[in-house]
């Protein structure tokens, strides 16, 4: 990029040598004017001076090239012609004050090829910019400074308008119709490009779309590989498209259930199941949907189990149904012990009886209500459960002893009854 030297001195130092200039300029106009009236005329161009250095020192013209590109248009074409080759954006060149330049955008100037009188060939057009709306600013050059025009035969014709689909419609939606209010369109230009045309397209996007619409969608002239053909024109400009969107499937969360078959071992029960995840989501068409509640799962076989039973399955889905994010279940069949009770009755047994003695209890009998896992209950073994009575350090004589249950892990004692015995110590 092309600069005007900065000089090294600071700003404020040119200004004050500027203003020195200045006050030297001003004493010697007022000397002359007072000893000739008729210098007033020299005193304005002196003032005029003035500013010039003053401004020029404090706001100095800068001489660049602008760095936005401008867009470069066609004027004055004559009728029944058309410009068949795309006009490049230039650039330019400029001198304005250092303050201007940050203000300046690409729209404050115009670059354009004036093409009054020019005939059907190709050749070169100078460049010519205007300043749009900015004061101060002077163009030096354009560049290029020219440019090749190709000027053609101006044509029309007619082309068939055909819509394409922009983006996806949502999960169990389908476009019914895309439907353009114009079968046909007109598109002009240079002979040429109107030539590569084959159909103006309306570009329709479905992104998101879950009912029908109309809306007027702009017309794009392309070519017979879908590229678009710049530099034509079309009429009418844009067409409105009917769009129809029909509902094929719907997205419900159904709760997943799980089967069980077979049954526990005796004495156990079924205490609950869990599944994990409890619910998926499932498309299918309306009709498979609306026959379901629950979406059940292959069966888990419980049969002889004494303990939890966990199976990782693999849903099977009813035709006509999908379940995207779904993959695997967990399923955990949780089996406990039936908890029963039993009563038995067992003779109190006296332990730690002095060497020597007999002991007796009194009543003969006593009554276990017990509890705990039906199965344990059932096998129990006889001698399994034993009332004792502790005599140690007991003398002849009668004395109330407290009985204590001795019984298999896994079953406990509810009641007994009686709760102790009378124990009499006798020497035979």
């Amino acid at each position: 990029m092309e600069r005007r030297p900065v000089p090294s001195r600071s700003r404020s130092v040119r200004l004050l040598d500027a203003l020195r200039r200045a006050c030297a300029l001003a004493a010697q106009a007022g000397f002359h004017l007072r000893r000739s009236p008729g210098l007033a005329g020299l005193s304005l161009v002196m003032g005029v001076a003035l500013w010039v250095i003053v401004s020029e020192a404090e706001n100095p013209t800068r001489v660049d090239r602008f760095t936005s590109a401008i867009p470069l248009e066609a004027v004055n074409v004559s009728p029944g012609y058309a410009v068949a080759n795309q006009l490049s954006p230039v650039a330019v060149r400029i001198a304005a004050p250092e303050d201007r330049w940050d203000e300046l955008t690409a729209a404050s100037f115009r670059a354009f090829v004036d093409l009054n009188g020019r005939e059907a060939r190709e050749q070169f057009v100078p460049v010519r910019i205007e300043v749009v709306g900015a004061r101060g600013v002077r163009v030096l050059e354009a560049l290029p400074a020219s440019v090749v025009v190709h000027l053609e035969e101006l044509v029309t014709k007619q082309v068939p308008v055909s819509t394409r689909q922009l983006g996806t419609l949502p999960r169990g939606h389908e476009l019914s119709a895309a439907t353009p209010e114009r079968r046909s369109v007109e598109v002009s230009g240079a002979a040429s490009l109107v030539a590569l045309v084959s159909e103006a397209v309306a570009s329709i996007n479905l992104t998101g779309l879950t009912v029908g619409l109309e809306d007027r969608v702009a017309l794009v002239p392309v070519a017979e590989g879908g590229g678009e053909v710049r530099g034509v024109s079309v009429r009418p400009p844009t067409v409105r498209v009917t769009i129809g969107i029909t509902l094929t499937a719907l997205t419900r969360t159904l709760p997943l259930q799980a089967q069980v078959t077979g049954q526990p071992a005796p004495g156990y029960r079924i205490a609950g199941v869990r599944v994990s995840p409890t619910t998926a989501a499932v498309d299918g068409t309306i009709d498979v949907l609306q026959a379901l509640d629950t979406l059940r799962l292959p069966p888990v076989d419980i049969g002889g189990q004494q303990g939890d039973v966990r199976s990782t399955l693999r849903p099977v889905l009813p035709p006509g149904l999908a379940a995207p994010g779904l993959v695997t279940v967990a399923v955990e069949v949780q089996i406990v012990p039936i908890v029963g009770s039993l009563a038995i009755t067992v003779a109190p047994e006296v332990l730690n009886v002095r060497t020597g003695f007999q002991a007796r209890a009194a009543p003969g009998a006593v009554v276990i209500a017990l509890e705990g896992p039906l199965a344990r209950l059932n096998a129990l073994a006889p001698g399994a459960v034993r009332a004792t009575a502790d005599a140690y350090g007991l003398g002849a004589g009668t004395a109330e002893l407290r009985l204590a249950v001795q019984l298999p892990d896994g079953i406990d004692v509810r009641e007994v009854q009686p709760a102790s015995v009378s124990v009499t110590l006798t020497r035979p």
